[in-house]
């Protein structure tokens, strides 16, 4: 005679629904806030307007010989409209554990953890506009492209090298040196950097016994001792050994709206019966003054 509870049947036993769903953890820096920020721009391209007046100083004399001029230039920046759309159908998530956190009903005008996805989505654009503004996009040129000594960035002195603990504070400081004596005074002097580089210099400064350097704020930025400098990791350089160093309110950055979360959203179509995600966003970089940077030029 049976008795008892019979289970040959069912799998293993695995908890999936005790433990809340965890996105992925995504590398993101934010280089955007040391640059300049301007909104409102379409696509296409937007002209930065300088203006250089030279005062040219001789003895005094009668007459009026002038010899002096006021000079007008411009720098063009491309403005990218970017986008990402993403459809899933809920349905297809019913015959797993994420069944659990469903409705009832048969409508599938939500999505399990739509939050969750939302901000691992939204720290992998931020991810992604990092690396735009280092490596543009297609045939637009970032800012690896655009800082370099053939387009008249000041070239490090010395031999440039990849970073390691025991070179990267002389890296560091030769790069800073080569900077523009113009700005270098300026309170936005930034050196941007791969996040390897960036720890390399952190082991080099406490290997180097440089006790009183300021500390690290969020494992984002450190001051360079002995300078004005602020050392900024960037995603948009891991894997490079590139770096380039000035004034950071230089660069312009472009968008349409500072705040574009009506174009980040998640919404239903019914005629297709189901869920879709788009994100759309402008973005562009340029450099006011190419001369006043300094690279090490490395690739």
């Amino acid at each position: 005679m049976a008795f008892g509870f019979n289970v040959a049947a069912l799998p293993a036993y695995t908890d999936q629904l005790s433990n809340e769903i965890i996105a992925k953890s995504v590398l993101t820096t934010d280089l955007l806030q040391y640059l300049d920020l301007r909104t409102g721009y379409t696509s296409g391209t937007m002209a930065i307007n300088l203006v250089d007046a030279d005062l040219p100083v001789s003895a005094l004399s009668c007459g009026f010989d002038s010899d002096g001029e006021i000079t007008y230039t411009q720098v063009n920046v491309t403005i990218e409209s970017l986008q990402s759309k993403t459809e899933v159908c809920p349905e297809d998530l019913r015959s797993v554990y994420q069944s659990a956190f469903m409705s009832a009903g048969t409508g599938n005008n939500e999505i399990p953890f739509e939050e969750i996805i939302s901000n691992q989505y939204a720290e992998k654009l931020t991810k992604y506009n990092e690396g735009f503004l280092i490596n543009g996009f297609g045939s637009t040129p970032g800012l690896k492209a655009q800082i370099t000594s053939a387009n008249g960035a000041n070239l490090q002195a010395g031999t440039p090298a990849a970073w390691s603990a025991a070179n990267a504070v002389d890296q560091a400081l030769d790069l800073y040196d080569a900077i523009d004596e113009s700005v270098k005074d300026r309170d936005d002097i930034i050196i941007v950097v791969s996040p390897a580089s960036y720890r390399a210099l952190t082991r080099g400064l406490v290997a180097s016994n440089l006790y009183h350097f300021d500390s690290v704020n969020s494992n984002d930025v450190v001051m360079l001792p002995g300078t004005n400098a602020t050392v900024v990791k960037s995603s948009g350089l891991v894997g490079s050994d590139y770096k380039f160093a000035g004034p950071g309110k230089m660069v312009i950055a472009a968008t349409g709206l500072q705040d574009e979360l009506d174009n980040f959203v998640w919404f239903y179509d019914a005629g297709n019966d189901i869920m879709k995600f788009r994100a759309s966003w402008k973005l562009g970089v340029g450099v006011g003054q190419t001369n006043l940077f300094a690279t090490n030029d490395l690739s």
